[in-house]
């Protein structure tokens, strides 16, 4: 199925970009930055130049990372963690790690969350999780996510002694259960004012989703 793009240049870091007609109006993250993008274009429709393409540059960050574009490859993962994003860790039935910046990386200890560093015994050695970004916008409204496989065994062990470490356990691109879902949502709900969630409609949307 092919689709009408035309072509934008991200403010950040000046790259050019292919975008949907139908995004206009809308913000997504750049690829090569991930800073967010406004797709708008300056001139009037008639004198707009289209091309027809299998696939956009630009795809809409909650339903496939932009690292692989839904692939099993990942490119240009970061070194760090993105200050202004938040990511959470997620097993198959609860929340097992949150970061924020100046908080670090937060362990569920059963009745909270507390400090990864201070709690070792919290983090469990093994199993099957998704790290997921939650990108936050300049607005600081949650603009989208990005989802991550980890399976290496030990792998959250690194969680109490750096803060990036877990980027360098990542294995895949990630795929979000139902029940991971309602985890994540319940989170957004108990973390973010309702106001903004209202304007987060795209990824309540998303995680809304069966």
């Amino acid at each position: 199925m092919t689709s009408e793009v035309f072509q934008i240049i991200c403010p950040s870091c000046g790259s050019k970009l292919n975008a949907k007609v139908g995004l206009i109006g809308q913000t997504r993250n750049c690829p090569k930055c991930r800073e967010p993008v406004l797709i708008q274009h300056d001139v009037p429709p008639e004198q707009t130049t289209l091309i027809t393409v299998n696939e956009p540059s630009i795809v809409p960050v909650q339903t496939a990372p932009v690292w692989g574009n839904g692939t099993n490859r990942i490119e240009n993962l970061p070194e760090q963690l993105e200050f202004r994003n938040r990511y959470l860790i997620v097993g198959s039935n609860r929340i097992i790690a949150t970061w924020e910046n100046r908080k670090g990386w937060q362990v569920n200890v059963g009745n909270g969350f507390a400090s990864a560093k201070r709690n070792f015994s919290a983090i469990p050695d093994q199993g099957n999780f998704v790290l997921v970004e939650l990108i936050i916008d300049s607005a600081g409204i949650p603009a989208g996510l990005h989802v991550f496989s980890i399976s290496v065994r030990g792998a959250l062990t690194s969680l109490f002694r750096d803060e990036d470490e877990i980027l360098h356990k990542v294995n895949g691109v990630g795929k979000l259960s139902k029940n991971q879902k309602n985890l994540l949502l319940n989170h957004l709900r108990q973390h973010f004012m309702y106001e903004v969630l209202a304007k987060a409609r795209e990824v309540v949307t998303f995680l809304s989703e069966p």
